[in-house]
């Protein structure tokens, strides 16, 4: 799963973007042959939420516009009649022409994102898409199962390609919507000749649509390769069945807090968990599955909650679960004393506010939050740059450090993962010039947990954003 990669590219939107852009980088955008760059973007009024008045509003684009060359606006929606604010984008054409795009909001939004307006909703607005990033068209496509299916319901695998949900997604390109079906149909009938044109969205269709295509292929036993028979052996033919009797499939709609892509379904009480990847691997695991398997069937992990050395453990991973990405971190460094209560508000409170690294402030002189921001760095100089996310981050890396410390945490994981249903499977798709096609479904089976499971906070959270995941497990 790389769920989060394509969250995190979304954060913050075309004002992002424009911090990147400031920051060194290019970022361009695309309308067929036609590309623009961006060269920033600004947010009037500057300093209140909104103007009052659609007037006061007007003025103040068209004063920002002069004041930037007057570019010419090639989109833009309706003011508000009651002012409003607005965020305007400037770019430059291949002529070195420039131009604007202007999108009015009722009013800002405080913090280093005062007005979104994310990458697929440009794209659908204007009709250009960002063209030099494999995560950013990841991020616009979103081919998740989830996007595209529906989400906890039983869908028959040889229906799947009529089963996709495509007439809603126009903000897909008119090929990508041509394409997914195809792809998924030679799944179904084991073709192998490669979609004309594929090869440009081969990573988001390896990555996303293969967590669509990967149960098929177990199902029908197309482009298998690893342990597929061996997996039939020890899961499916003590039960008097086999993978071609799984015909029912369910992608679960919690998209980043499941730690399965999808469940083949056995009997009315059993099901096969399957863990998509691409040829690269996996990425970070949330714990809402894991809990969620030890919860469902207690029984299957009866050898393991009850021992006494993982009780501690199975209690934390218990509350990461039930908390949010914001409080769990927070709840658990009060249990383990790095903070007091104070300081768990304290943190809470200035999150989000854009506020500049400031360690003379009343509520960041405590020791815990010191430790926090000795913890984790950070550029201060970013313009996305907030103290109150930058905290947490610290704290998120702390609790994470104590959790890898506790004697017992991978081999608890392990023993947990390897008592679940499980097949890991990972997807290959191939190029053939501009066309490609899926080729190969490496089953892997016992499921493969070599080297230490360590807990992360990793690009969870950062000092630039608000968390995009919980606490998780790295598994090697």
């Amino acid at each position: 799963m790389r769920f989060n990669e394509f969250i995190a590219e979304s954060e913050g939107g075309i004002i992002r973007r424009g911090q990147e852009v400031a920051g060194g980088k290019t970022v361009t955008f695309a309308n067929g042959d036609q590309k623009i760059n961006l060269q920033g973007t600004l947010v009037v009024p500057e300093d209140e939420l909104k103007f009052e008045t659609a007037k006061e509003l007007t003025d103040a684009v068209n004063a920002t516009l002069r004041a930037n060359g007057n570019p010419k606006v090639q989109w833009t929606n309706n003011p508000g009649a009651k002012g409003g604010a607005a965020l305007i984008t400037l770019w430059a054409d291949e002529n070195n022409q420039k131009i604007a795009f202007i999108k009015y909001v009722n009013a800002k939004k405080e913090g280093n994102f005062p007005i979104t307006w994310t990458n697929a909703d440009f794209g659908r607005a204007t009709g250009y898409k960002q063209a030099n990033s494999a995560i950013a068209q990841r991020a616009q496509f979103n081919l998740k199962p989830n996007a595209i299916l529906p989400g906890n319901t039983a869908l028959a695998v040889g229906n799947l390609a009529k089963s996709l949900n495509l007439k809603s997604r126009t903000d897909l390109p008119e090929d990508v919507r041509q394409q997914i079906p195809a792809l998924i149909q030679h799944v179904i009938d084991g073709d192998k000749t490669p979609v004309p044109g594929a090869a440009k969205y081969a990573s988001s269709y390896e990555v996303d649509l293969g967590e669509v295509a990967a149960p098929i292929a177990l199902s029908t036993g197309n482009f298998v390769s690893g342990s597929y028979k061996e997996a039939e052996q020890a899961l499916l033919v003590p039960l008097g069945t086999s993978w071609k009797n799984l015909q029912s499939v369910e992608f679960p709609s919690g998209g980043a807090e499941a730690l399965y892509d999808s469940y083949l379904r056995i009997n009315e009480n059993v099901i096969l968990k399957i863990s998509s990847k691409d040829k690269k691997g996996g990425a970070a695991a949330a714990v809402t599955g894991l809990v969620k398997d030890i919860e469902t069937t207690p029984e299957r992990f009866e050898n393991i909650t009850k021992k006494k050395q993982y009780q501690e453990i199975l209690s934390i991973i218990k509350i990461v679960a039930a908390e949010s990405a914001k409080t769990g971190p927070l709840v658990l460094a009060q249990q383990f004393g790095f903070i007091t209560e104070k300081d768990k508000n304290n943190i809470l409170a200035n999150m989000g506010k854009g506020m500049r690294y400031d360690p003379s402030a009343s509520w960041a002189r405590s020791a815990g939050v010191k430790s926090a921001f000795k913890r984790k760095g950070a550029k201060f100089e970013d313009p996305a740059y907030d103290m109150g996310y930058h905290a947490l981050a610290g704290i998120a890396e702390l609790v994470a450090d104590k959790l890898n410390q506790m004697p017992g945490i991978s081999d608890f994981f392990k023993a947990v993962l390897e008592r679940s249903t499980m097949v890991q499977v990972k997807t290959t798709v191939s190029k053939t010039g501009e066309d490609a096609a899926y080729t190969n479904f490496q089953v892997i089976y016992p499921p493969v947990f070599n080297g230490i499971i360590k807990v992360v906070a990793g690009n969870n959270y950062m000092a630039t954003r608000k968390p995009i995941g919980k606490i998780s497990f790295k598994i090697p």
